[in-house]
């Protein structure tokens, strides 16, 4: 199963940990609405989503946000999920980790 864990960029300090199991889909935004909510002004309110592909794995795509989603400086539109993934999403870090389970 596949965890998240939302740090800090500043200091990398883990502010919150999910586990992403058997939902079908996953919101990350600013909104009250969103599943995972972080809450910045350079943060969209629906600013990416985290899905389950066809194959089983996990698909972070971008909701067409305003600051971007990034992984290695690159702007990205969407993503696989894999161990050690490390995306930026305005002043948060989303580490991504494969917890064997």
């Amino acid at each position: 199963m596949m965890e998240l864990h939302i740090c800090s960029r500043a200091n990398g300090v883990v502010l919150r940990k999910f586990a992403l199991g058997d939902l079908e889909e996953v919101i990350i935004g600013r909104d009250e609405e969103c599943d995972i909510r972080i809450k910045s002004p350079v943060v969209s309110r629906e600013h990416c989503t985290i899905e389950q592909n066809g194959n089983g794995g996990l698909i972070l795509t971008d909701c067409g946000s305003t600051g971007g989603t990034f992984v290695e400086d690159n702007k990205i539109d969407s993503i696989r999920l894999e161990d050690g993934l490390e995306v930026v999403v305005g002043p948060a870090l989303l580490r991504f980790y494969d917890s064997g389970i």
